[in-house]
């Protein structure tokens, strides 16, 4: 599933491409079994509107318009693209905006996990009401972080995870987040010490800034806007890397399940 380093190059590429304002000439259906899709008498109200600006809040991109907000959720494995004229609809294409006669947007999702709402821009806030802060953000005030996380009694892992609490850290970078912290994934939040939380926001941080500067993590579907693969997934320390060796202490990397997710550690790296 995409994380925030991929929904952020999503947004960085539509914006570079895109470069808002610019009309939206008209929304072109052409499935309609995603998970959550907006209805298509909806939408189309705002053929013709001025897309004004493409932003990111934790895992979504939010596309504002003069009035509304169209809210995307990537979902397992959506991603958008620009076409130009005279493309070809592939598979798994569900929707698209036609900016003009040579640029079109278009939503691609083989396993149709992808969401979409439609807000008034007045109430868009009360979408994201729920939501922690952004682990990126210049003003994050890690002394709160971490007094929030002290009197959580689940575990860190699934903590970290838990989007009203720091958006945007996904299975993949909370394991390589934990190990660059050398805190072991299946500790209570609760137990962890408030110098390893210094340590772990930090890897955090720089985790998810590192992969935004690699192109995010490809496992099997991830592509950017311009149909390029990302790199991070070749800098994996411990995810993904069951029974492989550790590349520090060389023993074998462990994998366990928490809140559903396979999570993957090192017993000897990882206290």
């Amino acid at each position: 599933m995409p994380e925030l380093p991929e929904v952020e190059i999503t947004t960085r590429n539509l914006n570079k491409i895109i470069q808002p304002p610019e009309v939206v000439q008209e929304w072109i259906f052409y499935r309609k079994d995603l998970r959550n899709v907006i209805p298509v008498t909806k939408i189309k109200k705002l053929n013709g509107s001025q897309l004004k600006k493409i932003s990111r809040r934790a895992k979504f991109i939010i596309f504002e318009f003069e009035n509304d907000s169209i809210v995307s959720h990537l979902g397992m494995t959506g991603y958008w693209r620009v076409e130009t004229k005279n493309w070809q609809k592939k598979a798994h294409d569900h929707i698209a905006m036609k900016l003009n006669e040579d640029k079109y947007l278009v939503y691609n999702d083989p396993r149709r996990f992808g969401e979409f709402d439609i807000f008034k821009n007045s109430n868009l806030h009360e979408r994201f009401a729920h939501f922690g802060p952004e682990p990126l953000q210049q003003d994050l005030d890690l002394d709160v972080l971490t007094k929030t996380f002290k009197k959580i009694n689940s575990t860190i892992k699934v903590a970290l995870m838990n989007q009203k609490y720091l958006v945007g850290v996904g299975n993949i970078y909370a394991s390589e987040a934990l190990f660059r912290s050398k805190i072991k994934p299946h500790k209570k939040a609760n137990k962890v010490r408030a110098a390893d939380y210094a340590l772990l926001w930090t890897e955090v941080k720089k985790v998810l800034q590192e992969a935004i500067e690699a192109g995010g993590s490809s496992i099997s579907d991830f592509k950017n806007s311009y149909g390029e693969k990302g790199d991070f997934q070749k800098r994996f320390l411990v995810y993904d890397r069951k029974d492989e060796l550790c590349f520090t202490c060389h023993h074998p990397i462990q994998s366990l399940v928490l809140g559903g997710r396979s999570t993957f550690w090192c017993r000897h790296c990882q206290k």
